[in-house]
């Protein structure tokens, strides 16, 4: 879970109705636009993103009631939290509210005041053409600039009232829910984006009712940010976020060879290693070095009472 322990507030992605694995990228990035104060706290992670698979953000505080989040919503009823989520670098496609009398919520879709409908959040893949148009290029690498990338901007607001969102209100997600995610190959430059957020078919809801607030952080210094970049699990490991998988160790091939096969392998093993020896001894031999005698040598008296060792002598 996606935690800045100093506010005391937490965010993640469930995919499937999972949980999803985080994994902490080795340097935190930075990522264009985002021009916050050096004030905002922020936290980024990667998760696995699978074909076609709904996913929701759950974002909640956490228990410590001495945690900044905790004491601006227990110092007022009209004190609350708002969470704005965008995908891979687009405005805002969905937002909620943590007060007093909720510490935490789950939101899985964006709504539609003109049609009464809402939309699950959806993972697409991403596929290239060999397109060397360079307008296309172009436009395509604006697209896959923050492709992947979940944005859960915090901010702490107060409440004003209540209204019945009307249809001139709704947000525009014709574009996300239509977005082909058929990208040019020198588009991406090598990098591993596997996935974009669509939206799966809408589905009727109640009227929808907004409540209004007024901000207290302002846009360019927010109380906190969450990104999330998701990837598959290919791109994961293309990436080194996670290890790639290891071939078969010899130890568990072993374990599952029978007592027949261990016996073969030992002997050809055996095998090996004596003509290995052979090998050896015919390459010395070869290089002009003498074998060695398996009998003692037979030394000689020469001049001055010393010994030497009779060569002339044959095998």
């Amino acid at each position: 879970m996606a935690v800045i322990d100093e506010l005391g507030v937490e965010v993640k992605v469930i995919v499937n109705g999972t949980e999803a694995t985080e994994y902490i990228p080795d340097e935190e990035p930075d990522f264009d636009g985002d021009n916050f104060d050096p004030s905002t706290k922020t936290c980024c992670r990667y998760v696995e993103s699978i074909d076609n698979a709904d996913f929701a953000i759950r974002a909640a505080v956490t228990s410590e009631t001495n945690k900044p989040a905790n004491k601006w919503l227990d110092d007022s009823k009209t004190n609350s939290l708002s969470f704005s989520l965008s995908f891979d670098g687009g405005d805002k496609a969905a937002g909620w509210l943590i007060n007093q009398n909720r510490r935490f919520v789950i939101g899985d879709s964006t709504s539609d005041a003109a049609t009464s409908t809402k939309r699950n959040f959806r993972f697409a893949s991403v596929s290239t053409v060999d397109d060397a148009n360079k307008q296309r290029i172009a436009s395509d690498m604006e697209t896959a600039k923050d492709l992947g990338l979940i944005r859960v901007v915090v901010k702490r607001v107060k409440l004003t009232g209540n209204k019945i969102r009307q249809p001139s209100s709704s947000r525009d997600i014709s574009k996300l829910a239509s977005r082909d995610f058929s990208l040019a190959e020198k588009a991406l430059k090598g990098k591993a984006i596997s996935h974009g957020t669509t939206f799966a078919p809408p589905v009727k809801c109640p009227v929808l009712v907004t409540t209004i607030t007024s901000n207290v952080d302002r846009s360019h210094s927010p109380f906190a940010v969450f990104y999330f970049k998701y990837r598959s699990k290919e791109a994961l490991q293309q990436e080194l976020i996670i290890p790639r998988p290891r071939s078969l160790s010899i130890e568990s091939d072993v374990e599952n060879l029978s007592a027949a096969e261990l016996r073969r392998l030992a002997r050809e093993r055996l095998s090996q290693m004596k003509g290995d020896k052979k090998r050896a001894a015919r390459i010395k031999d070869e290089g002009g070095e003498a074998p060695r005698s398996s009998r003692p040598h037979k030394f000689i008296k020469i001049e001055g009472g010393k010994k030497a060792i009779d060569l002339t002598e044959d095998d």
